[in-house]
């Protein structure tokens, strides 16, 4: 039986979620399970959960550098991510055991979020558009904070790219899990309940949005799907900003993403095809 380590990220102030949160993954717990509670930031909880090792940060290093922390501190062969707010639902873990014991090619599962309406948010989806939410099978990315991750797969992609601090992070270490010759796989019956929410309730939300489009395509894609791929999501962004204000946070960032120094590390040509056979082409 394959290990599962947790990391769950918090800021100190969802006591309550967080409770729930971790309680729904210590009933799962199997063999030399672990968790590990990660406070990004803010006072310390005075509450902590029981069977978690807790580490305080002093001061808020993003959501991809915090979770790279959570997944180095753990021992397990798979490291699972669920956010603070996010509960597993009956039955995941093991479902999630038995895909990585089946295919030794797989480095992700991405699980299915729903909210309090038995939905799932078009952003949720790991693929173009918002259909199929309810369909296994092979994606080209996933979502952070509902995924296990094979560690070796992880380690040998480099992990995830901390200076994004928040946003596109998952499909950046994505393309670099498929360019390494690993699958990722959307289990539509593995399903976290998490309520709705939006890009918005990140202060720096739509900045870093436009910002992180432009960083991950100039570190990780060829020039020549970098540029369409940037030009695209400039239109998408501002067409799904949902006010005046994120509309001018998002193409303030999209422009700092072009200023930012970044080290080249481009996917191959055969990459780009394989990301495309899975309905999600790195050029949207």
């Amino acid at each position: 039986m394959v290990d599962i380590g947790w990391v769950v990220l918090t800021m100190g102030d969802r006591d309550a979620e967080l409770a729930v949160a971790c309680r729904s993954l210590r009933t799962q717990f199997r063999g030399r399970d672990e968790l590990v509670v990660i406070q990004n930031g803010g006072e310390p909880v005075s509450t902590k959960a029981a069977d978690a090792a807790y580490l305080h940060l002093r001061e808020n290093i993003g959501i991809p550098a915090a979770r790279d922390l959570g997944a180095r501190h753990l021992s397990t062969d798979l490291v699972g991510f669920l956010d603070d707010d996010a509960e597993l639902q009956e039955n995941v873990a093991a479902r999630v055991r038995r895909e990585f014991e089946q295919d030794p090619e797989l480095a992700v599962v991405a699980m299915r979020v729903v909210d309090e309406n038995g939905a799932t948010a078009r952003r949720h989806v790991p693929r173009i558009g918002n259909r199929r939410a309810t369909v296994t099978g092979p994606v080209g990315t996933f979502l952070g904070g509902a995924c296990v991750v094979r560690r070796s797969a992880y380690e040998q992609a480099g992990g995830y790219f901390g200076e994004l601090f928040y946003g596109h992070e998952e499909l950046e270490l994505s393309w670099r899990l498929v360019d390494d010759g690993w699958r990722i796989k959307y289990l539509a019956e593995a399903t976290v309940l998490h309520p709705r929410s939006t890009i918005s309730r990140h202060e720096e939300g739509w900045r870093n949005t436009g910002r992180n489009r432009v960083l991950i395509a100039r570190r990780t894609l060829p020039w020549i799907v970098a540029g369409p791929h940037t030009f695209f999501w400039l239109v998408v962004g501002s067409r799904r900003s949902p006010d005046s204000t994120c509309r001018s946070n998002f193409l303030a960032g999209w422009r700092d993403g072009w200023r930012i120094p970044v080290e080249r590390r481009p996917i191959k040509w055969r990459t780009v095809w394989r990301l495309s056979r899975t309905g999600r082409p790195p050029i949207v």
